[in-house]
């Protein structure tokens, strides 16, 4: 049988994210993407009702099998889980779903938070490029590329350094 659609939807949020997710992260998007919230609030201002509907949605993939919980990380159970969630996503709509993950967290990540999120931030957006249509938008997606380029070079991830910043690069 096929899971609840609710569950469907939190499996494809999570397979665009990435193989794991912060639950507060994951559970915000469900709500936003179910129209509980206008805005993503990491679970800030929704009632416990609200958050144990999403959490009984999870609970149900991960008695499937689906996906793993260790503390307040959701993950994925396997690799090829994650690729098949993927593929469920219509390939016209899986960038502007990285686009919006990455917009959403942007959005709503604190000054101080931006700095934990960034390389997720900007992979996102990265994969969602091509539906960027305003100038000032490919500017500010070229600096989040140099920033995430300049940590990565901080942390000797060269590879992925290089790799933010000729994607800014090519923004330009």
């Amino acid at each position: 049988s096929q899971p609840p659609i609710g569950c469907q939807h939190a499996i494809k949020l999570l397979a665009c994210i990435g193989s794991k997710c912060d639950d507060s992260i994951l559970i915000s998007f469900m709500c936003q993407g179910r129209g509980v919230e206008g805005k993503l609030n990491m679970t800030a201002g929704k009632n416990d009702t609200e958050n144990n509907a999403q959490f009984s949605i999870l609970d149900y993939a991960i008695d499937e099998g689906l996906l793993k919980r260790e503390g307040s990380t959701y993950m994925f159970a396997h690799d090829r889980i994650q690729h098949a969630a993927y593929l469920l996503i219509p390939e016209s709509d899986q960038g502007r779903m990285h686009r919006h993950i990455g917009l959403l967290i942007l959005e709503h990540a604190q000054d101080e938070m931006l700095d934990h999120v960034l390389f997720l931030v900007v992979d996102q957006l990265n994969r969602g490029q091509k539906f960027i249509t305003k100038e000032k938008d490919r500017m500010e997606l070229a600096t989040l590329n140099l920033k995430a380029g300049e940590k990565a070079m901080s942390l000797a991830a060269f590879i992925s350094s290089a790799s933010y910043l000729r994607a800014g690069i090519d923004l330009l």
